[in-house]
């Protein structure tokens, strides 16, 4: 017999209440990651799965209830364990961390196989800015989920700031050695 959502102790999990007010923080943790729901939630579907591309548990788009309505089609209202949502990092980090653990986190993209092996070929090929502006504050967020993919993630990380530090030094170095 699955767990439900009724089943857990619902005390709040605040691991990031630090930088509640922080706008990089708002800015880093609102960067959408993949989770895989491991109770249901029921009466929730209208409220996490609203987006269109998210109809696969017999919920239907505000357009279609008409037709609903018609054809006497039950709208589902529970999300099934097991689901694949797409949610914000902050979210995921509420559901995912603490006692309760609703739900299993995956990395974003950025934090991924392909781009661990891009930064180990050339970090500064990455341009960071446009793929994940603010990628180490992501990442500190995400390392208290406990991931076993944590050290490696901060090691790429560390990596990917002394090499392009050493670059961007040897550029000003260069350039303020030109000009004198």
């Amino acid at each position: 017999m699955s767990s439900s959502f009724v089943d857990f102790d619902w005390t709040l999990s605040l691991v990031h209440a630090g930088a509640y007010l922080n706008i990089d923080d708002i800015l880093a943790s609102s960067e959408r990651t993949t989770c895989r729901l491991r109770v249901s939630l029921p009466g929730l579907a209208p409220l996490l799965l609203s987006d269109s591309t998210n109809v696969s548990f017999g919920q239907q788009r505000p357009q279609d209830t008409a037709l609903a309505e018609e054809s006497s089609v039950q709208v589902q209202t529970d999300v099934p364990a097991g689901s694949k949502l797409e949610l914000p990092v902050w979210l995921a980090l509420a559901l995912g961390s603490g006692r309760r653990q609703l739900a299993s986190i995956d990395l974003p993209l950025i934090y991924k196989d392909a781009f661990t092996e891009v930064f180990d070929a050339d970090p500064c090929m990455v341009d960071l800015r446009r793929k994940a502006p603010l990628y180490y504050l992501l990442m500190y967020n995400l390392l208290g989920v406990g991931s076993a993919q944590a050290g490696r993630m901060a090691a790429t990380a560390a990596r990917v700031f002394q090499i392009c530090s050493e670059k961007w030094s040897n550029i000003i170095s260069a350039a303020y050695l030109t000009i004198t």
